[in-house]
């Protein structure tokens, strides 16, 4: 099975409609704000919705933290966690 980062690349690609890059073309430090994705809160919106239905966790639970979605590294790893505090 892809790990967590793997499958967090696809969902970035497919959920963005991202049609020149494959998720092997992303970089594990690519940032997601401010970065040259031109990821926009409702971007956002549609990404944590497609995370949380891929995963089966809720990813924002109150106020959002944009210290998780400064690279793909740091989403993943957010992820993770909450996957871990699941079981």
């Amino acid at each position: 099975m892809a790990t967590v980062k793997e499958q967090l690349k696809t969902i970035i690609i497919r959920s963005l409609r991202i049609r020149d890059l494959t998720p092997k073309e992303l970089r594990d430090d690519q940032p997601l704000l401010g970065g040259d994705l031109e990821i926009d809160s409702i971007d956002i919106l549609q990404l944590i919705l497609e995370i949380e239905r891929h995963f089966g966790i809720k990813l924002v639970d109150g106020e959002f933290d944009e210290s998780a979605w400064k690279s793909i590294d740091r989403l993943a790893a957010t992820v993770e966690a909450k996957i871990a505090a699941r079981t």
